[in-house]
């Protein structure tokens, strides 16, 4: 997409082949499920639970010390997390977790019983900084989020964690439309969209009053959980439970669609 030759009608060469395709009849080109409800992340919840200060402060040594007995294993092993990381996984799943973090490090003149406000029980987070270790469930299903450029994405299980790597796409997409003005009209769709951060991410360099962004999935759970980060930001994003690859494009062969994104 660098190149100044990424063009409307270079684009509807490669198009033209899938757009000369037609639905069977009869057949179900976009799907009318109920999507779930997706998870809140841990920072959103509402802090309805409490532990004193000696619990917590129990469990936080014990998170460390399960942290610190990692070491190097699953670096070596498989690039895993070292210690050093973990450490600093655990800080985060505190900030999300507490009301108030800096309570875990008042010093011993504090009031050990007092009663910490925290999002989540502290069976809870024995249970997730278990799964952490033992399981190697990754961080941000823990937490339920991933900080993604300068945003925060809900993800849960079944959807794809936006990976550094996503953010060239972004970068190139915004290098293409400040090269090309066209590429600001029309409808730009992201197929397999997961997060939806592919497609947040395009809509916010396109800007209000651009092209609207479509972004579909086969997977109910993802356009749950993408539907609730476009939310979030606000964004000309409609999210679509769909057979994306052929069929988004069948049902708009002779519709706006200009743009498509697939990763």
């Amino acid at each position: 997409m660098k190149s100044s030759s990424f063009t409307s009608a270079s684009l509807s060469s490669i198009l033209q082949p899938v757009f000369s395709l037609r639905p069977k009849p009869g057949r179900s080109i976009i799907s009318s499920a109920v999507l779930p409800k997706p998870q809140t992340p841990l920072h959103l919840r509402p802090p309805v639970f409490q532990a004193s200060l000696t619990e917590l402060k129990k469990w936080h040594n014990w998170a460390k010390n399960q942290a610190t007995s990692v070491g190097s294993t699953f670096l070596d092993l498989d690039n895993g997390p070292d210690s050093t990381l973990l450490h600093r996984e655990l800080k985060w799943l505190i900030e999300d977790a507490l009301q108030q973090p800096f309570m875990l490090s008042l010093g011993n003149n504090s009031d050990d019983d007092a009663p910490v406000p925290m999002r989540a029980c502290l069976d809870d987070l024995y249970k997730l900084w278990k799964q952490r270790i033992e399981e190697r469930r990754p961080f941000q299903y823990i937490v339920g989020c991933e900080h993604w450029r300068d945003l925060i994405l809900s993800v849960e299980e079944g959807v794809l964690i936006p990976r550094p790597e996503t953010e060239i796409i972004v970068d190139l997409v915004d290098d293409a439309v400040k090269r090309n003005q066209e590429l600001r009209s029309g409808v730009w769709a992201d197929l397999g969209t997961g997060s939806g951060a592919l497609a947040i991410g395009i809509a916010r360099i396109l800007g209000p009053g651009g092209a609207r962004v479509v972004a579909t999935d086969l997977s109910p759970v993802a356009v749950a959980v993408a539907s609730i980060n476009v939310q979030r930001y606000n964004l000309q994003v409609r999210p679509l439970y769909s057979d994306y690859f052929l069929d988004f494009f069948v049902r708009r062969a002779e519709s706006s669609l200009e743009w498509w994104i697939a990763l």
